[in-house]
């Protein structure tokens, strides 16, 4: 298994929002944050390769305008 942490910083007024990212499948849990990133999204999945297809569909959602993903090992 890989985790990981996707950094997220929303667009203005869409904290309601952020919720959302819980939803995806091999997200398994998900915080709000102050600071340079609005939202901490923890990955847990069978290989990288899903690490990076699950930061894809993070960064696709309407309301997200960055992500950067760390990868623990």
């Amino acid at each position: 298994m890989v985790k990981a942490v996707v950094l997220v910083m929303l667009e203005q007024q869409t904290f309601e929002d952020a919720g959302k990212i819980n939803k995806i499948q091999g997200v398994v849990d998900g915080y709000p944050v102050f600071g340079h990133y609005d939202y901490v999204a923890f990955v847990d999945v069978p290989g990288l390769e899903k690490v990076g297809q699950i930061a894809d569909k993070i960064q696709k959602l309407n309301f997200v305008r960055y992500v950067e993903t760390l990868i623990e090992r």
